[in-house]
């Protein structure tokens, strides 16, 4: 399969900040069931008649529960949708950091690419540049030739 159409086996790449982002989405949720339910509460007690303030909440679950139980069940898809999205941001900068870190460790860097459809494809190709100017070329692994053998083993 060519490199740039490999499949993520791993569904959070970056844990903290895709569970920071997914936490975010939970709590805009949250915000937004609590604020229409304050409004249409509000709608009800202005608009509505005048009686005791727990009949509005029982009236409001009779009509608007149905939406909260859709919008709650939409939910997971939601995440699920923000997971990927930021797979596609997190992952190339996971590769990113793992191949800096092995420069920093002195080990040899392959030049690095993103998948298709990820974000940030310029930082792979600006990385590959200084990748190539700081790197000499992979040493191919040399095997001692049969004239070295000798002197190989004759030596001390």
């Amino acid at each position: 399969m060519a490199n740039g159409m490999r499949k993520r086996r791993q569904l959070l790449v970056d844990p903290k900040v895709q569970g920071a982002l997914i936490l975010r989405v939970v709590l805009y949720w949250i915000v937004c069931v609590v604020t229409i339910t304050l409004m249409l509460l509000c709608w009800r007690i202005i608009t509505g008649p005048a009686r005791p303030f727990y009949l509005h909440f029982k009236d409001m679950w009779f009509f608007y529960g149905p939406a909260l139980i859709a919008s709650f069940l939409l939910l997971p898809l939601v995440i699920y949708d923000i997971v990927q999205m930021s797979n596609r941001f997190c992952s190339p900068l996971f590769r990113l950091r793992r191949s800096i870190r092995g420069l920093a460790r002195g080990e040899y860097v392959a030049p690095i690419s993103f998948r298709e459809g990820d974000f940030w494809k310029e930082f792979a190709q600006e990385f590959n540049a200084l990748l190539a100017r700081i790197q000499p070329e992979r040493p191919v692994a040399e095997s001692p030739s049969r004239e070295d053998e000798p002197a190989a083993a004759a030596a001390p």
